[in-house]
């Protein structure tokens, strides 16, 4: 009698004389590398991620490095844009534009021409570079629908804050005047920035508080010439604060020893200070960005009294951190 092909199969398996094949084992993704290694002389300090991608700008002579997170390999996104200019913090808006603070004469670097500069994230194009005269050091930005917002660091107590418009047009910068609970402070005041995710507030660090240690405050992203900045209370204390991140209701404080995590509540008017974390190998932390459940942070590495800004010698890397 002929047995079909289904009972031949069934009957070799029975007397275990057919294996059937073997599956194909899968093939573990790749782990995205920790450490993205920067050229010598570099002199990182601000990050932007959009993507798997990372921008950097240096502090030497502005020019931006666009780093795969995927392979780590970095390569020049914009050239130099010349004599005096460098760059500072740096954001993504909703148009694909990157966004650069532009330092100023008024910081610790002498001789730098301040502003922003933005540009296009696919084809690289400068397309704005805008001078800021009343602004003495623009230090780090932060990008919501309606505007961007720069830190001017080495002004008592003022925030600069550009337009933009429904269709992308970039309006005229003007300074902003922070008023109600904040208090001038040292030589760093207004530092690190974010925004809220409903674009309605910002967050502010104070990196020298005028009663010692940092400070965070609570800025509503209004239009005034004054904004009335409200001081968050925490529990603990915060010795240092450079770049901020937000994520939900947890802040991350980016030290020049660590990253500091806040827990703020609802309200986003008190927090507690969980702890600090480090960030291996790093000489001096200067900011990070968010991508995935990694938190990239520059190694600024400035170096004794700044020694380290254009030194050909000096290494320079991005250090991945995991975050909850």
């Amino acid at each position: 009698m002929r047995k079909s092909t289904g009972s031949l199969l069934a009957l070799l398996a029975t007397v275990g004389l057919f294996v059937a094949p073997a599956a194909a084992a899968p093939v573990p993704a790749k782990p995205f590398p920790a450490v993205l290694d920067l050229p010598n002389g570099f002199s990182p300090e601000g990050i932007a991620i959009e993507g798997r991608t990372a921008y950097t700008g240096s502090l030497a002579n502005g020019a931006i490095q666009r780093i795969d997170l995927r392979t780590g390999v970095a390569t020049q996104f914009a050239p130099s844009p010349g004599p005096g200019k460098i760059s500072v913090g740096m954001d993504i808006d909703r148009f694909g534009r990157l966004w650069v603070a532009g330092g100023g004469d008024g910081g610790p670097l002498a001789g730098i021409l301040g502003g922003f500069r933005v540009y296009d994230t696919k084809s690289g194009a400068k397309l704005a570079d805008v001078p800021v005269p009343e602004a003495k050091f623009v230090n780090d930005v932060t990008v919501t629908r309606d505007a961007a917002w720069f830190t001017d660091s080495a002004d008592p107590a003022a925030l600069v804050r550009v337009p933009i418009g429904v269709n992308g047009k970039i309006g005229a910068p003007r300074k902003i005047m922070l008023g109600g609970e904040w208090v001038p402070g040292g030589a760093i005041n207004a530092n690190g920035i974010t925004a809220t995710p409903d674009g309605e507030n910002l967050i502010v660090g104070q990196t020298a508080a005028a009663d010692g240690g940092a400070a965070l405050y609570i800025v509503p992203a209004t239009t005034g010439e004054v904004v009335q900045a409200r001081k968050i209370t925490l529990r603990g204390q915060l010795e240092s604060a450079d770049g901020l991140v937000l994520i939900a209701r947890t802040l991350y404080v980016i030290t020049h020893h660590g990253v500091i995590e806040v827990r703020l509540d609802r309200q986003l008017t008190t927090g507690n200070i969980i702890g600090i974390s480090e960030v291996p190998g790093a000489a001096f932390a200067s900011t990070g960005a968010v991508f995935g459940n990694r938190l990239y942070v520059v190694d600024a590495n400035l170096g004794e009294n700044l020694s380290n800004i254009g030194n050909p010698d000096a290494a320079f890397k991005i250090v991945a951190i995991p975050v909850p």
